[in-house]
């Protein structure tokens, strides 16, 4: 289910440059172990666009880079305490369901 967590998936060239620093600032949050609504209000904003292919482009890219990203956040936090693993499976259950990985959003609400 998930790709290698090493593996950047680039930035999709289609996209404007608005939405570009947007995904690049999701990037960052996500590196940073910013999980809060703040995070999924940049996520929105960068799953907003006129164009279908552009729309579909950045879609898969923010998957990919989510799930990557989320296998690495659970191996993290296998040693917290519970209320704060449950407060990421949270954030990620939501963020996989603004970027339509009904997949990924499933496993991630299993695990809660």
């Amino acid at each position: 289910m998930h790709p290698n967590p090493k593996s950047q998936p680039p930035i999709p060239s289609r996209m404007s440059e608005s939405v570009s620093q947007q995904f690049s600032l999701f990037r960052s949050q996500i590196k940073s172990r910013r999980f809060d609504d703040g995070t999924l209000r940049i996520l929105e904003s960068v799953l907003v666009s006129k164009d279908v292919r552009s729309f579909l482009e950045v879609r898969s890219s923010l998957r990919e880079f989510m799930r990557s990203e989320s296998l690495s956040v659970i191996r993290e936090i296998a040693e917290k305490n519970v209320e704060h693993k449950i407060l990421i499976l949270d954030f990620f259950v939501r963020a996989f369901a603004l970027a339509g990985d009904v997949e990924a959003r499933n496993f991630y609400s299993a695990l809660l």
